[in-house]
């Protein structure tokens, strides 16, 4: 066991190995278990005055500080002050019988438009062993006089910063997890309240589908309801969005992100690469940006920016093959939702028995028997997606009189189908329509047309001349070349193609927040929850009047059962059984009686770990080296300490490059000669032991802790100090024989969540759990 540090004021002073560095001190704020980086506002401040009456007295007019507002809940003052004379200014606030405290203003540094404020508050949870004399030593130490207890979270104290406090509350809540005995030190923030959550991407504001800031062309409720869904959930890695299109480019800067894009594949050329190609490989692109472009602060959002990307490029025909290999290779690699943005090049076109079996098959086989969710387009044709339609006027009478049409991967009972709405709430009046559209979202609007081998893209006959108004969709583009505009987004997407993968992203929502759905619940979902949006206009085509809907099926041809409503879908999820938005608390499926569940339980409650879109955890599967880079990230939030080796396998667009990156830096994780990091090469126990003993600076053991392993003689060289240290600290769980090491045995996502909470216990981040197979 290591000793406790010392109670004593020189702990808070001096770094050693515990808690965050002096050079971080100013720049992290430590909060719900993660770590923000900020930077100081340049022109403002905040006090409080040490009386009722107001504080701006002598000390703000000699330093030319303006009173800028009162933030009455806290009894806070901010002023406003020219950047060269703001810290003078606060120096002489503080030094003023006026103020009780004052401190600086400061912003999240990928967000500078929002303002944290801090009160003179803290909150520290102690260890469980703490007792109230060594809870008011160390809050004298720092200044601080202890307020009350906080009910339910346990050893848990709210905490008043004194006026002999000589630095700000952020710095005061970094140095205290210096101490050993407290777990967490959190400083109050007071951030400004809006409606629903907005994401910070800088062209957020063009995507009016998600949701609705008003301009030409847009009417009220035309958007999904986006940003309230997202106070919910903004998605989850485990469920994965299977895009199914010409190419995806993995690398645009909205596909970047740890465990943004997994398992890739190009069907057409046969490797696993499936960046465009040809000059007219732009559509997956787009439709991928709708559904799931990621969160970074660069471009567009998703509607389920959280989720994960698998871009899966096509062969670019629909033999049996093809469209088997397709949906197996998402089976396989499990995909909670894929979406499917295309349709035969035929008027008239029933599946095969494989290809029908193979959609199937993904919809009640996928995510462990719950079923992936399986979206297709309608088509822009502005046809029945099966029905007859007397044919006139086509070029060279390619089709004519009385024709069926018959979309058969659209019509599929496991498929939804999915149709268009525009920015006004009318039908797109390409939108092909039917009894088997399941839902609408919104998209584009513009004439109806076709491709067929023979003669390329047309335009579906009668002419339609008049103006169609309505926005289009902004998303995506092929980034470094030129794709359906000259930059890396563009603002004229559109088609049932764009809203096929919206309401693919609101699958991927929902399952977000209750991932023991199954595809048919999901689905149901989807339909009962859908907006009636109502059009009784005829179609400027065909003259005909299908946005009604039947009181009794409650649906209509044009719009199925509505426009998908993210909001409602996602309520709806949490409410069903089993619903829980924050999934990563959620007990898995597979690791009831488990010998580590209380260790994969305890990290997932934490949001340190996550299982598979179909519930299960899988403790029994082996890890690679990718996967334990980012695992190490989300558990310990690791401080670089050496510049980052550019490993030659790890490519710019690969996964997990960050995560590599970072546990690179921080010491966690080498790579082998030639440059080489192994992403795909499974974890031994002895690489984990070493890794994470190296990576938390650990020290303790000798050669005398390893008397307990009876296999001791296989530990590699290399490991031989490390395996002692973690055997010393306890970080080392065995399992079935505690005596049996087995150091060169592939490692489990079992054994390595038990070894990851174990060292987080070492390091007084975690609460020890009970085990028989801890040595």
């Amino acid at each position: 066991m290591t000793q406790p540090i010392a109670l004593s004021a020189n702990t808070l002073q001096n770094y050693q190995g515990i808690g965050v560095p002096e050079a971080s001190l100013p720049l992290i704020l430590q909060r719900g278990g993660d770590e923000l980086l900020l930077v100081k506002a340049g022109d403002r401040f905040t006090i409080r005055p040490s009386s009722a009456a107001s504080a701006s007295s002598d000390w703000a007019a000699t330093m030319g500080a303006k009173l800028n507002r009162r933030i009455a809940q806290s009894n806070l003052e901010e002023y406003l002050v020219a950047p060269d004379r703001l810290e003078t200014a606060m120096e002489t606030a503080r030094a003023s019988d006026a103020v009780a405290f004052a401190s600086h203003v400061y912003s999240p540094a990928n967000n500078p438009s929002t303002f944290f404020y801090l009160t003179d508050r803290i909150t520290i949870q102690f260890g469980e062993q703490v007792d109230e004399t060594s809870r008011n030593a160390i809050a004298n130490f720092a200044a601080l006089k202890i307020v009350r207890q906080i009910e339910g979270i346990p050893n848990t104290f709210l905490c008043e910063i004194t006026k002999q406090a000589t630095e700000n509350p952020i710095k005061i809540a970094n140095r205290l997890t210096r101490y050993p005995e407290v777990l967490i030190a959190e400083p109050n923030i007071l951030v400004e309240t809006q409606p629903h959550y907005i994401p910070r991407d800088p062209l957020y504001s063009k995507q009016w589908y998600l949701n609705n800031f008003g301009g030409d062309l847009l009417v009220a409720n035309a958007q999904i309801f986006a940003e309230p869904a997202w106070d919910i959930t903004r998605g989850v890695r485990s469920i994965v969005i299977a895009i199914a299109d010409d190419s995806v480019d993995t690398t645009h800067p909205d596909f970047q992100g740890e465990g943004k894009i997994v398992f890739p594949i190009d069907l057409k050329d046969g490797d696993l690469s499936p960046i465009p190609v040809e000059e007219s490989d732009n559509h997956g692109t787009a439709c991928a940006g709708v559904a799931v472009a990621e969160e970074n602060g660069k471009g567009i959002v998703g509607v389920a920016p959280g989720c994960a990307l698998m871009p899966i490029r096509t062969t670019g025909f629909l033999d049996d093959d093809s469209v088997e290999k397709l949906f197996n290779w998402a089976i396989e690699k499990k995909a909670a939702v894929i979406s499917c943005s295309w349709g035969p090049s035929a008027v008239y076109y029933p599946l095969s028995l494989r290809q029908s079996a193979a959609i199937t098959k993904a919809a009640t086989q996928g995510r462990g028997g719950r079923g992936c969710v399986i979206l297709f387009a309608a088509g822009n044709a502005n046809r029945p997606v099966n029905g007859k339609i007397d044919e006139q006027g086509w070029p060279n009478n390619v089709v004519g009189g009385k024709t069926q049409w018959l979309s058969g991967f659209a019509v599929h009972p496991d498929a939804i189908a999915v149709s268009a709405s525009t920015s006004l709430n009318k039908k797109a009046a390409y939108s092909n329509w039917g009894s088997s559209i399941s839902v609408c979202a919104p998209s584009n609007n513009a004439p109806p047309g076709f491709w067929l081998q023979a003669t390329g893209y047309l335009s579906t006959p009668p002419e339609v001349t008049e103006y169609l108004p309505g926005l289009g969709v902004f998303t995506a583009d092929r980034s470094w070349v030129s794709g359906y505009d000259a930059g890396d987004y563009t603002d004229s997407f559109g088609g049932t193609s764009s809203a096929t993968p919206v309401v693919a992203g609101v699958a991927a929502l929902i399952l977000s927040a209750n991932p023991r759905l199954t595809a048919r619940e999901v689905r149901k979902i989807i339909e009962e929850t859908a907006d009636k949006i109502v059009d009784p206009d005829p179609d400027p085509q065909l003259g005909n009047r299908l946005g009604n809907y039947d009181p009794n099926s409650r649906r209509c041809d044009w719009f199925g059962y509505g426009k998908v409503n993210a909001l409602k879908a996602v309520q709806a999820a949490v409410r069903k059984g089993g619903g829980n938005p924050n999934i990563g608390g959620a007990r898995f499926s597979d690791i009831s009686g488990h010998w580590a569940d209380k260790f994969i339980e305890a990290l997932a409650a934490a949001n340190i770990i996550s299982g598979f879109p179909d519930g299960y955890f899988g403790p029994d599967n082996s890890l690679n080296r990718a996967q334990y880079a980012a695992l190490l990230v989300s558990a310990f939030s690791p401080v670089p300490k050496a510049p980052a080796t550019n490993f030659i396998d790890v490519s710019a667009s690969f996964w997990a490059r960050s995560a590599i990156e970072r546990a690179n830096r921080a010491g966690f994780l080498s790579g082998f000669p030639g440059l080489k990091f192994g992403p795909n090469q499974n974890l031994t126990k002895a690489e984990a032991l070493v890794s994470l003993v190296n990576g938390l600076e650990l020290k303790g053991g000798n050669a005398d802790s390893l008397k307990v392993y009876t296999d001791r003689s296989q530990i590699p060289n290399f490991a031989v100090s490390a395996v002692a240290t973690a055997t010393a600290l306890k970080i080392a769980v065995n399992y079935p024989a505690r005596d049996r090491l087995s150091p060169q045995r592939d490692i489990t996502r079992a054994e390595i969540s038990a070894l990851i909470y174990q060292a987080l216990v070492a390091i007084n981040r975690a609460k020890a759990i009970d085990s028989a197979y801890i040595v």
